[in-house]
């Protein structure tokens, strides 16, 4: 039965919503609806937003239509009502009389939308009708999105679909500490504690996590992973999420989830077995195992029937996995898979698998798993990274992405900057990701791009995926530095769309969550644009990789990397060919073996990742690969410097309080560029014993 939205509390919820922006602290992110100045415009929306119909009683429509009058109360100052019956200017949720035509909507698939201007019932208004109620969310999410950057919408006609079909958020949240050990932490977490607050579920949840769903769908996102795949070294033990006393916390956010069309899914540990269950054995071949494997999955899904499945990291860094017992990845992935798969869930089994001891690491992933192409159950993703090192500012795409062809892939990108400069530099990395995605693998001839693999137009015996380590936590504007809230957003964009421009995405970032005025968004998106190059620069240029820390990732550390970066005397760069290094190159489908094979055809940005080169060695700009370092250091730096500038412009043109922010932020950038620059530089003219020569 039908239960209509009390438009008088609606308006309530949605006024109170803006009055508790508490200034402008960054928590509303990009559903940040503002009045629209323009009053032409203004009128339009009040004219097309007068009410909202909802074409069922279903919890995913009434979140529809709580986001559309909170958007239409904002950005329109006006909220309709919601009603059954429609009229002039209503925004249907759902096809009131089948006004769209089948093939178009047969064309939107399961998840996808159109946006039409109708006349119904001799009355104009906006449908937005789709295949599930899911579509109609992420529709109507596009509608307010269109009202945002002040698009007209009167005589509005629109069709989009997600091209990816499983995009998911991975949260590396620790839920359970051992005893002694900070808990509510998230591991490479640089944005306060945790947001879960798992000692007071499911008692208590704290309503942020209604805002966590919301900006989890207004991304199209439809799965989300709550805990770490580390989940048992180090005192960790987010293995429990698997026992009976968690089970009441797991459905208690899945609810929370719900209405926004997103399914929960957990990481579990590979000894779950013997940890969770007290068996004396993981091994995936024992009958005993699988029969505890299959009740686990049969609990769970009792309590949550639409639970998505599991993540689990085997075989790599100290979380265990198959190999202890001979058995491959695939036999370990499948004993989880086949107790998860008569409820229509998947497993997410990550490819991040390397022994320092056995070489050059990053062979391994490969080597491990292209013998195993067609021995995963059909609900197994084998997640890899974008590069075969560890989310580097910049490596070469992954040579799995086309080696699997009956194996279902999924992306995993890194939206948190561990390795890209954290809370501290502004790192906009849509560029990198598109790169990624752009590749042209030539797994199956030209044009096999690693965003057609993951949209499944090359092989149709494997779906897609794609996963984002979420950098999202309790600080107030939910990712700590204000401006890497433009990485969780592109990351959505590009899941849905992966071939998306990332100036595009920058720009209607920039609009949606500060303001339209063409200087802010030249100024804030030029930004964006540049600083994934510029800190290349003044990191890691020409493929140098890793160069932090071991125990921050943070802070330059180029001598205690020697195994990484192979400098010496003579030269630097890590030995990859198959001629004479570690043979990864031979990994890659023509043509770029044999580019990444030559020194002289190889792209320079990755030069030395494949080759180990004297430090005279010459490149196309006619500086030597010592002066192209020190030079590109010092252009990282200037252009940071710049970054400061460009900002300080802005005051009285965005709000002071991130402004100031921001303004703080970049001060430091400055700093800890120039303590990169000096590090990277000094430590090569010593070894190389050729001086920095753009050293003022």
């Amino acid at each position: 039965m039908f239960r209509p939205i009390p438009a008088a509390r609606l308006f309530l919820v949605a006024c109170l919503a803006v009055a508790a922006a508490r200034g402008e602290d960054g928590y509303e992110l990009w559903l940040r609806y503002r009045p629209e100045g323009d009053a032409t415009r203004a009128a339009e929306y009040r004219a097309c937003t007068r009410s909202v119909v909802l074409a069922a009683d279903d919890a995913v429509l009434h979140a529809a239509a709580r986001e559309l009058v909170r958007a239409a109360a904002g950005i329109a100052r006006a909220a309709p009502p919601v009603t059954r019956v429609g009229g002039e200017g209503a925004v249907y949720l759902g096809d009131p009389g089948h006004l769209v035509p089948a093939a178009e909507l047969a064309a939107a698939g399961a998840e996808g939308f159109v946006i039409r201007a109708a006349d119904v019932g001799g009355r104009r208004g906006i449908v937005i009708a789709a295949n599930s109620n899911r579509g109609v969310l992420y529709g109507t999410f596009r509608l307010i999105r269109e009202m945002q950057l002040g698009h007209p919408v009167r005589e509005i006609s629109l069709a989009d679909r997600p091209r990816i079909t499983h995009r998911l958020a991975n949260h590396w949240d620790n839920p359970v500490r051992a005893p002694g050990v900070r808990s509510e932490s998230v591991e490479r977490g640089y944005a306060g504690s945790s947001i879960f607050h798992w000692n007071e579920l499911p008692q208590k949840i704290d309503p942020r996590l209604t805002d966590w769903a919301r900006l989890l769908a207004s991304l199209g996102l439809n799965g989300v992973v709550v805990n770490n795949v580390n989940t048992a070294k180090r005192g960790l033990e987010g293995w429990r999420l698997l026992t009976p006393e968690y089970q009441p916390k797991l459905v208690a956010l899945a609810a929370v989830l719900r209405p926004y069309g997103v399914r929960l899914f957990i990481s579990v540990n590979f000894f779950s077995p013997m940890l969770v269950g007290h068996l004396d054995s993981a091994d995936p071949d024992r009958p005993e195992v699988k029969r505890w494997w299959r009740a686990t999955a049969d609990s769970i899904y009792a309590a949550i029937p639409d639970f998505g499945g599991f993540l689990v990291k085997a075989d790599s860094e100290g979380e265990p996995g198959p190999m202890k017992y001979g058995r491959t990845q695939a036999d370990g992935a499948n004993v989880i898979a086949d107790a998860v798969r008569p409820h229509g869930g998947f497993v997410y089994w990550r490819a991040f698998v390397y022994d320092r001891q056995a070489g050059d690491r990053v062979t391994q992933p490969y080597t491990t798993f292209v013998p195993l192409d067609g021995r995963f159950a059909a609900n197994v993703f084998v997640q890899i990274k974008p590069g075969p090192l560890d989310f580097q500012v910049r490596e070469p795409v992954s040579t799995l992405f086309g080696a699997l062809p009956h194996t279902h892939e999924a992306l995993e990108l890194q939206i948190t900057q561990e390795y890209t400069g954290q809370d501290q530099h502004v790192c906009f990395l849509a560029p990198q990701w598109s790169n990624v995605l752009e590749f042209d693998t030539h797994a199956h001839g030209r044009g096999s791009t690693v965003a057609r693999l993951l949209e499944n137009q090359l092989a149709s015996e494997s779906g897609g995926a794609i996963a984002g380590v979420m950098n999202l936590g309790s600080a107030r504007n939910w990712t700590g530095h204000p401006l890497a809230q433009a990485n969780t957003y592109a990351f959505g964009r590009l899941a849905w769309n992966p071939t998306e421009g990332s100036s595009a995405i920058a720009r209607d970032w920039v609009e949606l969550t500060y303001n339209r005025d063409p200087a802010v968004v030249a100024t804030i998106s030029g930004i964006l644009r540049a600083s994934w190059r510029a800190y290349e620069d003044y990191t890691a240029p020409l493929g140098l990789g890793l160069l932090s820390r071991r125990q921050d990732h943070f802070l330059p550390d180029p001598a205690g990397r020697q195994e990484d970066h192979h400098g010496d005397g003579r030269g630097v760069g890590f030995d990859r060919t198959v001629a004479t290094g570690s043979g990864y190159v031979g990994q890659y489908h023509e043509p770029w073996r044999s580019r990444f094979e030559d020194p002289h055809a190889c792209p320079e940005d990755l030069l030395l990742f494949f080759h180990h080169v004297p430090y005279t060695f010459r490149l196309v700009s006619g500086r030597t690969v010592i002066e192209e370092i020190y030079a590109r250091h010092h252009h990282g730096v200037e252009e940071v410097r710049g970054f400061v500038r460009a900002w300080q412009r802005l005051r009285g043109r965005i709000d002071e309080e991130r402004y100031r922010d921001v303004l703080a932020r970049l001060q430091t950038q400055v700093k800890l560029a120039e303590q990169w620059r000096d590090s990277v530089d000094g430590y090569f003219a010593k070894l190389s014993g050729t001086p920095d020569s753009f050293k003022p």
